[in-house]
Parts: structure tokens; sequence; C-alpha cells
């Protein structure tokens, strides 16, 4: 049985929405394994935030439903899951993206970036060949361009044949652009990586591991910037008050039944 076979057995669900119960070294044979057989795969990192949002989205809910792999990102997906009584620990995608990064460069695999500023760009193409030594950045572009150019940018991208596409241009626009355009890449592993462009050149900090440890990045990250409060002080309640009714529904079907005769 491949590996992606095993995840999708073992697939559970929040709020109705697919997660792969994978840790780093088993998503990274999941696309190894795409690689070797030329194969795209699209990528999801889940969180709750894109959770509550593809509630009220009806494109980003096909999008999550359909993707090949799902991580649990968030704390809050992690916390859901677990309450069903299945262990998961989180996946970051920034800490996936690292892991693929690396095994792209010791496979010779060409690795495509799309997103962030000009200058964080050229900085990335940079930075990253020095992390991870032999890389093939085969096509890079920043995450400006107008709707009209985008489908050269794609093209442009395709004709490089990347193995790997990160995608940088933030939750849900990089998965709208992912499904949009990955039969062009049809070859390729395609992650959206959020603002990890701008982490990876310091020109944002990450959290330190004790916020990591503890499943907390998301609360630094608001420390960091607060204007981001609105926004998850609504979204992260409604997540968590549906994960709860939703596990007391489940405990107590699971209790009738085993009350029935």
């Amino acid at each position: 049985m491949s590996a992606l076979s095993q995840a999708y057995r073992s697939r559970q669900k929040v709020l109705g929405y697919p997660v792969d119960l994978v840790d780093e070294a088993s998503a990274l044979e999941i696309v190894e394994a795409a690689w070797r057989a030329e194969k795209g795969l699209h990528v999801v990192t889940l969180n709750a935030e894109m959770v509550v949002a593809a509630q009220q989205d009806q494109r980003l809910d096909r999008i999550i439903r359909h993707a090949h792999m799902i991580v649990p990102d968030g704390a809050g997906v992690v916390w859901a899951i677990r309450l069903t009584g299945h262990h998961v620990d989180r996946l970051p995608g920034i800490d996936l993206a690292q892991a693929l990064l690396s095994s792209a460069a010791a496979k010779g695999v060409g690795v495509a970036l799309l997103g962030g500023r000009q200058e964080v760009l050229s900085t990335l193409l940079e930075v990253l060949p020095r992390l991870h030594p032999g890389l093939k950045i085969v096509a890079s572009h920043n995450g400006y361009f107008s709707q009209e150019e985008e489908a050269k940018v794609v093209e442009n991208i395709a004709q490089a044949d990347p193995q790997l596409v990160l995608l940088a241009l933030g939750a849900p626009k990089q998965e709208y652009f992912a499904d949009q355009w990955r039969s062009r890449w049809n070859k390729a592993v395609i992650i959206g990586v959020g603002g990890s462009f701008d982490v990876w050149t310091g020109t944002v900090k990450r959290a330190p591991r004790g916020f990591q440890r503890l499943h907390l990045e998301w609360l630094y990250r608001l420390l960091q910037e607060p204007w981001r409060f609105k926004r998850m002080s609504s979204t992260l309640p409604k997540f968590g008050l549906q994960v709860l009714i939703d596990s007391c529904r489940q405990g107590l079907t699971g209790w009738h039944r085993k009350e029935k005769p």
C-alpha cells in the first residue's frame, strides 16, 4: 500500500473537513513518491481560520475537500482531532516546506517560487541555496502581477517544468491559485506557504521555540500583528464552539449506540 493510500485510510474530519494524520516524515514520503511517479499533488495546510472561511466559501470548501493531502497545520485543528481520541501532532506548513526543499536539493528536483515582494524574493533566491546546498530554483516571480499578466506568469513557470511549487500568496488566494492552475503544472507538488518567504529571509520573525512547542504561534503572531485581532477574535471562538458542540454530539451518539440492547 502506498504512503498516500495509507494517509487516506487514516483520514479524520474536523467539522466535516478531511485531515490526514501525517507527520513530517510520512508527508515527505508521499511527496517523494509523487516526484518519482511524476504526478501532481496539491497540499493544503489546514487551520481553524481556513475551516471557518470555507464554511462561507463554496470554492474554498471544494478545494480543501479535493486536495490530495491536507496536513494539520493549525493548533485548533490538532485540538479538534485529539478530542476524537486520535493522536496527531501539528505539522506547520513552513516546517513541511523546509523539509521539501531539503529533499528537493538532495534529489535534484526543480523548484519554483511564486509570491512575496520583489525585494523579499530577491533575498530568498540567495538565502535558500545557502540553506539547502544543491537546490535548483528553476523559476520565480513575485506576488505582484495583474490578472492580465497571470496566465503569462503561470506559463513561464510551466516552461521551467518544476516538480515543487511554493506559493506565498496568502490564504485563501494561494489555494484558489493552485486550484486554477495545477493542471498546467501537472507534474508539480504545489503547496501554499503563506508568509514563509518573509520568515526565511528574516523580514518577519517567527515565534520562539517555546511558543511553537505550546502550539501558541498564533498568539505570538497576534502580538506581533495586532491588526489580526478582529479577524481572529471572530473565527477562533466560532471554530472552538463548533468543535465542542460536534464533540458532544458525537459523544452522545456513541453513548446511545452502547445503550441499545
